[in-house]
């Protein structure tokens, strides 16, 4: 499909010709219901719809039950006394249960139960039931069957491309030769663009955690996410400041060695992000970090007699910026392995 909104609007009708054209077949009464329940709970993710779907039957559910009820005890009564109680015992329970849209099903199903069918309470309720259900069934099939539409697929692939934008960005910028001014303005631009999409997934999380169902804080995958969120953060922050930091010029101050280790280590864990993205993109069960080494910040090179010569003929502000870039890189790797950590210790819980 070209865009999202006309591969939701195609879904939709065809899940709404389906269930007409089933209803049709049975003969049943009351059909429209199952249509209905199609329109109210279809809103495009799989998690949604398994909410407002839980939502619309366990109300239909209480309003059922309540009007069958209450008709036996207040029947006899005026209609604007007995409809009222009823309605009102109907809120109770549903308040209770802290239902938001099974609420609104709930009153409606009492109010058109009493009103329209009192007289046919012992078949209009089993069949209201029944298609509403159908309905929802057939919502979150289509969800399934017609262009998936998953939150919990969706956020899955947006953290592991998130990885991959994090990995490029931090080759691209320490290894490209253009003025320093040039390489800000690139990098600002793809941190914002990081930060927005860090910001959408955390938006689409919820839905996501819907799927894995009422324990879902507790699911290693759920987890695995909280631990890539943090991590990506964590690293755009790392990044930030790196293009806030200016550029030592570690060719005229002599340390050649220790700008070319700075840009192996950088290379090396720009290599490990991507390598994380390989390695979670193979299955959908939770899978261990690469087993090769994390790569670390050789900081024996700043200990050579060559590097003590050349630190001491700079003066404190040279110092300064040497010191801020490796500080950077090195609470990158204290990130990186810090989530590694934590990966392994998800797949022996």
């Amino acid at each position: 499909m070209s865009t999202p909104a006309l591969r939701d609007t195609l879904r939709l009708a065809l899940t709404v010709a389906v269930v007409n054209g089933f209803a049709t077949l049975t003969g049943l009464a009351f059909a429209t219901y199952a249509s209905l329940a199609v329109l109210s709970v279809t809103v495009g993710t799989y998690g949604n719809t398994l909410e407002l779907g839980r939502q619309r039957l366990i109300g239909t559910a209480i309003g059922a039950a309540v009007v069958f009820f209450g008709y036996r005890a207040w029947g006899q009564l005026p209609v604007l006394v007995a409809l009222p109680l009823v309605l009102l015992l109907a809120r109770l329970i549903a308040g209770s249960l802290r239902l938001t849209v099974g609420y609104t099903v709930c009153c409606f199903v009492v109010i058109t139960g009493w009103l329209t069918h009192e007289h046919q309470l012992g078949a209009w309720i089993p069949l209201r039931l029944f298609w509403t259900a159908f309905g929802v069934i057939m919502a979150l099939l289509s969800l399934r069957l017609f262009w998936p539409s998953q939150a919990r697929m969706e956020q899955r692939l947006g953290l592991l491309q998130l990885l991959v934008d994090l990995g490029h960005t931090l080759q691209d910028h320490l290894h490209q030769q253009i003025p320093q001014a040039e390489r800000r303005r690139r990098l600002t631009q793809r941190l914002q663009t990081l930060r927005s999409s860090l910001l959408s997934l955390r938006d689409q999380r919820v839905n996501a955690l819907r799927e894995l169902g009422p324990l879902a804080p507790q699911h290693p995958v759920a987890q695995m996410w909280e631990l890539l969120d943090h991590a990506c953060e964590n690293l755009i922050l790392d990044l930030d400041e790196l293009r806030r930091l200016p550029d030592p010029d570690w060719q005229a101050w002599g340390l050649e060695a220790q700008h070319q280790a700075a840009l192996l280590f950088s290379a090396a864990s720009a290599d490990r992000l991507l390598a994380w993205q390989t390695v979670l993109r193979r299955s959908m069960e939770l899978q261990p970090p690469p087993q090769e080494p994390l790569p670390e910040l050789p900081l024996s090179s700043v200990q050579s007699p060559e590097a003590a010569a050349a630190f001491a003929a700079l003066n404190p502000q040279q110092l300064q910026r040497v010191a801020n870039r490796l500080v950077v890189l090195n609470r990158i790797h204290h990130v990186m392995e810090s989530t590694e950590r934590r990966w392994r210790a998800l797949l022996r819980s």
